[in-house]
């Protein structure tokens, strides 16, 4: 797992309790026994936690559960289940974000807020426009950091899941995989594309145009969206992507700086589907 800040979690306000996702091995029936230094540190150092305080931990598997806590040691915490429960936070859409890699602090940016909005998994992108800057961030080091900063942004959301982070593709490979999923949708910023919304409506997959009586009202919807690097997608970039079957759409007239779009486009996407309101 990686490793974890010490910046402290921020408590829930439907029930004033901390959150933290654990490793499903720490539950052996009612007994909690978490080998973490960094989260016993956090709760002891940071949070102040004593014995016998309530915490909720969340597995990742979709199940939360109420510990109260009996021991936090040197790397070391125990606890008991006093109750398990369906963890909710997670929307019914699940939207995959392909996004350009970008300067580190603009991508952790797409990654915080993807996260607190309920994207599902993040795949970085290797466009043709991204620079030697940008993909030298893909280092292992890199990669715990942005791990923490999603799990920190799960925690704080209170999501039910940790969002995926699945490893860099070039632009091609993720093409190809894309289409896989029900939609795949590529942000454009020149003209002659339908907009967002109306590609949304149009298809049938706003949450309006569904009819909750039917199956797919009761099943998640897959949605790959693309958002390119500082300067867009090229003309290249485009043609491949309407060749692998991709609807290429724009969010307006107004251009977007690269880690606004994602964002700005995910949102609309979840409120058209029914999971923002």
């Amino acid at each position: 797992m990686p490793k974890r800040s010490r910046q402290p979690r921020r408590q829930t306000t439907e029930s004033n309790t901390y959150r933290f996702f654990v490793d499903a091995e720490a539950f052996h029936g009612r007994d909690v026994v978490i080998e973490d230094g960094e989260l016993a540190h956090q709760m002891s150092a940071v949070l102040r936690l004593r014995a016998d305080e309530r915490v909720l931990l969340l597995d990742n598997s979709g199940w939360q559960y109420q510990v109260a806590l009996s021991s936090i040691e040197r790397g070391r915490i125990t606890g008991t289940v006093e109750h398990k429960q369906l963890a909710g936070g997670e929307p019914r859409t699940k939207l995959t974000l392909y996004v350009a890699v970008l300067r580190s602090e603009r991508f952790e940016w797409v990654l915080q807020k993807g996260t607190e909005l309920g994207v599902s998994a993040f795949v970085p992108v290797i466009c043709e426009r991204s620079t030697i800057a940008d993909t030298d961030e893909l280092s292992e080091r890199k990669l715990e950091r942005w791990g923490r900063i999603l799990r920190e942004a799960a925690e704080q959301s209170r999501r039910g899941k940790l969002p995926r982070l699945a490893p860099a593709l070039f632009f091609p490979s993720a093409c190809d995989q894309a289409p896989q999923r029900n939609t795949a949708l590529l942000l454009w910023e020149g003209t002659g594309v339908p907009a967002l919304r109306q590609v949304l409506r149009g298809s049938g997959l706003a949450s309006e145009a569904i009819d909750p009586r039917s199956p797919a009202a009761a099943h998640p919807f897959s949605v790959a969206l693309f958002s390119g690097p500082e300067g867009g997608f090229t003309p290249k970039e485009l043609e491949t992507a309407q060749r692998y079957g991709m609807i290429a759409v724009t969010l307006g007239p107004r251009t977007l700086r690269a880690e606004t779009a994602p964002l700005v486009a995910a949102s609309a996407i979840l409120y058209e589907m029914g999971d923002l309101e």
